[in-house]
Formats: C-alpha cells, structure tokens, sequence
C-alpha cells in the first residue's frame, strides 16, 4: 500500500526525473512529433488537464475527511477553507486547460469574449486584462503558487520547526522533496529552451509554445503528488477516521 514513505525513496525521483527529460527530448523529433505532443488538445495539455482534474478529486476526498476531523477535534474552520480551496483551484485549473472543453465538444466562443480573449477561447486565464498585466500574468501567478507551496513552505518548515508548527496550523506541509522536483523541471525547461532552439523545425508549433507545454504539463503531473502526498499524510495522522 503507497503512503508518505514513497516520497522518501530515490527511485520516485529517478523515474519522474527520467520522465521529464524524456519529455524535453522530444522537441529534438521533429514535425510530426510537434503535431502530436504540443498543440492544443493533445498528449501534454491533456496529460496536464487529467492531472489536475485527478488532483482535484483527490484534494476534495481529502477536505471530506478532514470535516470528520472538524467534528472531533473542532480544527479551525481556515484549515478546511484552505483543503476546499486546493481542490477548486486544481478542477479550474484543469478547466481553464482545455478551455472548459471548448474544442472537444465544439462550443463557440461569445462574440464579446472573443474580443477580451487574446486567444479567442473559452477560458478566463488568456483575457487581455491578464495576458497584458505583468502581475496578474496567468503564468506568474501560477508560478508563484507552486514556488510558494511546494517549494518556500516545505523548505521553511523543514529548516524551521516554529514555522512548520504555525503553517501546518492552517495548511497542509507537502514533503521538500516534491519541490525539488517542481525546481528541477524549471531547469530542465530553462536547459531545453538554450539546447534545442537549433534543432527544432516544427512551423506548426512555435518553439517557446512546445517548451511550455511540456514544462506546465509536468508541474501539473507533480500536482497529483502533492495531493496524494496530503492525502496520505492527513490519513496516517487519522487512521481511526478509516475504523
């Protein structure tokens, strides 16, 4: 049975880690590969979307449990205000991904949309107040969360026992080692975008267009992780909610 223990072992981190980089190698394969890998609706933006949509599912089990928990040991409503938050965050993330399912079912975009829209699509993350808004830039803030609660928080906690003891009070502490595999990614993407410019030769796909979606896929992957890892946690920390 998986548990906590799992983000302890070095072979969890040499198969992600082989993972990522067998995804950066693919902006070496040419045409055809750019086709099927990096544009809109297939394999990484979809692998990106499902990993969302399972980490929400998981983060929302989760928040469930932890309202047994509320009833027991009256934790502070916060806490249960952050896990329900996660949860949605990870399902409109998944949403806004596949633009809520605009090109799948063929939904079209509201005329007054597609002028706010600089992709003319179905989803809020591309409106011009925020594509043009170096604050309120989907990808920085996106940044932000993910530097902040996989990678600053962990790291505060586990230099810091004060920290943790005050943070976990009102949000779950994943493990350090899921954010260094957030910081790895962004090497890798920074590494592949410096290595490979040369030799990509798709006209389908532009090329800082393919890195991205590679490199947003697999932080989305992560985010299965980091739910499970809460998930995990929060359920050894109450085994008897399982009685």
């Amino acid at each position: 049975m998986f548990n906590t223990k799992l983000f302890s072992k070095p072979g969890f981190y040499i198969a992600l880690g082989v993972y990522f980089l067998i995804g950066y190698l693919t902006l070496f394969f040419g045409e055809r590969a750019a086709e099927l890998l990096f544009d809109e609706d297939h394999y990484f933006e979809n692998v990106g979307a499902i990993s969302l949509f399972i980490a929400s599912s998981v983060s929302f089990y989760t928040f469930f449990l932890l309202r047994k928990v509320h009833r027991k040991q009256k934790v502070f409503w916060g806490k249960q205000l952050v896990y329900l938050s996660l949860a949605l965050l990870y399902f409109f993330g998944g949403g806004e991904e596949i633009s809520w399912g605009q090109r799948i079912f063929g939904i079209s975009t509201p005329t007054n949309l597609v002028e706010e829209n600089v992709q003319g699509e179905l989803n809020v993350h591309n409106l011009a107040v925020f594509e043009n808004s170096t604050l309120l830039k989907a990808d920085n803030i996106f940044s932000i969360f993910w530097l902040g609660f996989a990678v600053l928080v962990p790291f505060g906690s586990l230099l810091f026992d004060r920290f943790r003891r005050v943070v976990s009070t009102w949000m779950p502490v994943v493990h350090w080692g899921i954010g260094v595999l957030f910081l790895g990614n962004y090497i890798l993407a920074d590494l592949a975008k410096r290595i490979f410019i040369s030799s990509y030769t798709s006209k389908l796909v532009p090329f800082v267009q393919a890195v991205q979606e590679i490199k947003e896929s697999n932080y989305e992957f992560l985010f299965i992780f980091l739910a499970l890892f809460v998930y995990w946690d929060f359920s050894e920390k109450n085994s008897d909610l399982k009685s």
